[in-house]
């Protein structure tokens, strides 16, 4: 098999097996949060600008309500959950929504940890999940450290989800990126060292 088909493939399998995690550590991460905010504002707390203080907050909001119309459902608080996207539910970490931390860091059952260390990590994610939901190639990131970060963030919210991660991840993730930069040139290379990770 020509290189550039071996790494096309192994590009999709990654892909694939990301895609699996991402959603386990999305699933865990919407629902804890949710629990947190219900238990702090009440069931109301989507449509509250004291606990929501983003413009981009309230539109996720607005667009998921209005996915949920269109497509005739019940707009219920259950369905409204479901419907928000994973930048909505990072967006709750953010610099702008500092105010709610001291209600989500219980959370995360862990010691010693900052919040922006928690936006930090859910935006690097965030930006690995939009690479793949767009078909785009992942070969060039730092795929065992963001694997890693999915698995430490769901353990801390749900070890029941993250053995479910581990038990179904099929890919062995190499330390470093497939794809690397050549220091001479500034191009793209692939690093022939790594070749025993791609299929045959």
């Amino acid at each position: 098999m020509a290189l550039a088909e071996r790494l096309y493939s192994y590009n999709v399998q990654l892909s694939a097996d990301f895609y699996a995690s991402l959603h386990m550590l999305e699933v865990a991460l919407r629902n804890k949060v949710d629990e947190a905010l219900i238990n702090a504002h009440g069931t109301g707390w989507m449509h509250s600008t004291t606990v929501l203080v983003e413009n981009y907050q309230h539109t996720c909001v607005a667009q998921a309500q209005a996915t949920l119309q269109r497509d005739g459902k019940a707009v219920t608080h259950s369905q409204m959950v479901a419907e928000l996207n994973f930048g909505f539910w990072s967006s709750v970490f953010g610099r702008s929504s500092n105010h709610l931390w001291g209600v989500l860091r219980p959370i995360f059952q862990t010691g010693s940890l900052k919040r922006a260390v928690i936006a930090q990590k859910l935006r690097d994610l965030r930006r690995l999940r939009n690479r793949i939901a767009h078909y785009e190639p992942i070969l060039a990131q730092p795929i065992a450290t963001l694997h890693a970060d999915i698995l430490t963030l769901t353990a801390w919210m749900s070890v029941d989800a993250s053995a479910w991660i581990t038990t179904h991840s099929t890919i062995n993730y190499p330390a470093t990126p497939i794809i690397i930069t050549n220091p001479t040139s500034g191009a793209a290379i692939f690093d022939t060292a790594l070749i025993g990770h791609l299929p045959n």
